[in-house]
């Protein structure tokens, strides 16, 4: 008996937290759209950057140059670090032709956070800086690392650079 007077009070509880639920979720929607007919221009909210779509943006305009375009998994990561903590979420890798004989891709790495992203330029740098022959051109935008191979001279990595902080002014 106990049980059914537990299951019905349940019920009856559960039931009152959906209507109420709904009757905020009306009093906003309500409330939002009186606010957005009552402005000129509704703001679009940017869509969340991915390693894709910043790769797709930079092809617009150097795809002449980017060969072996790889997205990297969890097979195929060479540093083992894709999804890691701290790490990189998502990456992509090419090749730009213009760099013969380079052992180093280009590429774009998308982090959790800026503050991950930083950790990583960060560690890079240092590794430059006692390895100069690693050189890179890193860019940081946001949680967002594009690395440019070294070997490209400063005015082709600014091509890659300058596409790069365009994606990120909208």
């Amino acid at each position: 008996m106990k049980k059914k007077v537990y299951k019905n009070r349940l019920a009856l509880f559960l039931s009152a937290i959906i209507i109420l639920t709904s009757f905020v979720g009306c009093s906003e929607s309500s409330t939002s759209k009186k606010s957005n007919s009552n402005t000129a221009k509704t703001i679009a909210k940017p869509k969340p950057k991915t390693a894709q779509s910043v790769l797709d943006e930079l092809k617009k305009k150097e795809s002449a140059y980017m060969t072996n375009i790889t997205v990297v998994t969890a097979d195929n990561d060479s540093n083992k670090l894709l999804g890691r903590p701290n790490q990189y979420t998502e990456k992509v890798t090419w090749k730009d032709n213009r760099s013969k004989d380079s052992q180093v891709d280009c590429s774009i790495e998308l982090f959790k956070n800026k503050d991950d992203a930083t950790a990583r330029k960060d560690y890079l740098e240092k590794i430059i800086k006692s390895m100069p022959m690693l050189t890179q051109y890193i860019e940081q935008k946001d949680n967002v690392l594009l690395r440019i191979d070294g070997v490209l001279t400063p005015e082709q990595s600014k091509e890659y650079i300058n596409i790069f902080n365009s994606i990120f002014k909208n």
